[in-house]
């Protein structure tokens, strides 16, 4: 029986953990599959040729909520090219709902719900046997006209579950191209969050942290990117968090970063210990607050401990070596405009390289399902099931909160423009009302209606400041500093080069031969042998001159020097 498993992913560097661990645990009970593992942005036609051209008897989708309608428009035409093929649908967007989506998809032969490592294996046995469908854990299935129900599926146990990278094991980590890989150690969540699928499981299930560790340490020695943890919480369990931090300090291989999501109340202070070893750049994490509104918290059933989650968060941002990425999700119960507005300040006042202003999406088979009948809250009917509109905050009120949403994506979590916001932000009381004025006063200038060239960002700020009679001038300069930063070539608009006085060619051609300075300034540079390290100057530093330190605010023109590598950046001194 030739068995196809299909996982549209929603970029090219991504890959499906779900698929590759099915497939293993496959072709660990003898069985040959092959993974087909295609991009939801590819064309319809590439799409639906890569599997019938196969001409599999068995295909089975990976169902999300960003590639069901795709998964749908593919199983009607291959029922028409592939008419004997076993169409197997499975995964989170299918899995609490498999009968609607039977009853909607009569293209579809069967749902796969649940954990399916064991499930899998059993069907392809039945269909292989020709035996009766009715055994298979976790199936439904059409029989006789009638939608036939599951027979429970068990949890899988963690000790039991195949590596899904298997190419890694045979050495050939150039085959996943850089991609990024997930990983997990533990499924379900110690949390009854309403709105998330994983408040369907009960409690947590953890894998050996002995085999957890043998397992990282082959993406280690593969050098792989980043490696994503899928772990709900991946700090539910203190010593397992711990011990597997360790391990990661221990074994770190100066590339590799890994990527958590946490609860930041369970933040322990031993786990914090940890954390501030690390190299910057080993570790990750994403914080969901989700909302600071301690109604809104008890509504969804989440903690209400809003002080305890913003200082572990901040705890994590003072650490300094790692990357932190906050949450928030707008249209839940009980939060109105303004609330979301004080929500978004709490958690940017604290600092992270990212937040992340999402919208509520009504899964199916979450309490939240009932919650917004119950509430009046309404979503689209397709996915990925958005919030319109609520008693509490209205439709355009959520696009406005979108175009904020969109700026706070450009403008502050790109890191593109760290002096120049810092500038902005200053004496600013409410930072959500900045971004919500400066939404308007792009929309104004139609800035949400076309793409964005590189300097369009720069060029809105500027104008914004001015529109407000700020001081343009030295945010001019500011510009062209985090512009600089960003290591491209040579060339700023003319809005970004500020006169500079006729002494500044003089002492910018000092600071870059004065080689003494520039190695302590950036000790890498010793490590380059001396006869290349006047070239490597040249390549990698970029020198320029500010009427005031872009770094600290001090008054005095000084010569700077970014490092184009590390964005690194220095203030240097001439022999004059």
């Amino acid at each position: 029986m030739k068995t196809v498993l299909a996982a549209l992913n929603a970029q090219y560097i991504h890959t499906c953990p779900a698929a590759r661990s099915l497939r293993e645990s496959a072709r660990q009970a003898g069985f040959a599959v092959t993974l087909c593992e295609r991009t939801i942005n590819e064309p319809f036609d590439a799409l639906l040729a890569s599997l019938a051209l196969e001409e599999p008897d068995f295909i089975g989708f990976s169902c999300y909520l960003w590639n069901i309608s795709l998964v749908r428009e593919l199983c009607a035409e291959l029922r028409k090219l592939l008419p004997r093929a076993f169409l197997c649908l499975g995964g989170p967007e299918v899995s609490f709902c498999a009968k609607e989506v039977l009853r909607q998809l009569p293209e579809a032969d069967a749902v796969l719900s649940g954990e399916g490592e064991e499930s899998f294996p059993a069907l392809l046995r039945a269909l292989e046997a020709d035996a009766p469908l009715g055994g298979v854990p976790g199936l439904w299935f059409r029989e006789g006209g009638e939608i036939q129900a599951a027979v429970p599926a068990a949890p899988v146990p963690m000790e039991s579950l195949p590596f899904p990278y298997p190419e890694l094991l045979s050495g050939d980590a150039a085959s996943l191209g850089g991609k990024i890989l997930y990983f997990e150690t533990s499924r379900g969540c110690p949390f009854s969050c309403s709105y998330c699928l994983s408040s369907r499981e009960g409690g947590v299930r953890l894998m050996p942290t002995a085999l957890a560790c043998e397992r990282l340490g082959v993406f280690l020695r593969a050098r792989i990117p980043q490696v994503k943890f899928v772990d709900r919480t991946f700090n539910a369990h203190r010593a397992h968090c711990d011990a597997i931090l360790a391990y990661l300090l221990e074994h770190d291989n100066g590339v590799t970063n890994f990527h958590f999501e946490i609860e930041a109340e369970l933040l322990a202070d031993s786990t914090l210990a940890l954390i501030r070893q690390a190299r910057p750049g080993l570790f990750q994490f994403e914080a969901g607050v989700q909302s600071t509104n301690a109604e809104t918290l008890r509504a969804v059933r989440r903690s209400g401990d809003v002080s305890r989650v913003l200082s572990r968060c901040a705890a994590l941002r003072e650490a300094g070596n790692c990357h932190l990425h906050m949450d928030l999700i707008a249209g839940l119960p009980y939060e109105d405009y303004a609330s979301l507005g004080r929500s978004f300040d709490d958690v940017f006042r604290v600092g992270p390289d990212m937040l992340q202003l999402g919208f509520l999406k009504v899964l199916h088979g979450t309490q939240m399902e009932e919650q917004a009948r119950k509430l009046g809250i309404v979503c689209r009917t397709r996915a990925p099931y958005e919030v319109l509109f609520t008693p509490w905050i209205s439709y355009e009120e959520l696009c406005r909160l979108k175009k904020i949403d969109s700026l706070c994506g450009a403008l502050y979590n790109s890191g593109r423009f760290r002096s120049s916001l810092a500038f902005l932000l200053r004496n600013v009381s409410s930072p959500f009302a900045f971004f919500e004025s400066l939404a308007a006063f792009a929309e104004e200038r139609g800035a949400f209606d076309r793409p964005w060239g590189r300097y369009d960002g720069h060029a809105l700020l500027l104008g914004f400041c001015r529109s407000r009679g700020g001081d343009a001038q030295r945010l001019r300069w500011l510009l062209r500093f985090d512009a600089l930063r960003e290591g491209r070539a040579p060339g700023l608009p003319d809005f970004l080069t500020p006169p500079q006085p006729p002494e500044a060619d003089v002492l910018l051609h000092d600071a870059a031969r004065n080689e003494a300075v520039l190695l302590s300034k950036f000790p890498r540079l010793a490590d380059i042998p001396a006869r290349e390290r006047p070239a490597e100057i040249r390549r990698t530093l970029r020198f320029a001159w500010f009427p005031f330190s872009p770094l600290t605010g001090e008054e005095g023109g000084r010569v700077v020097a970014i490092d184009t590598s590390t964005a690194a950046a220095r203030e240097v001194k001439s022999k004059r």
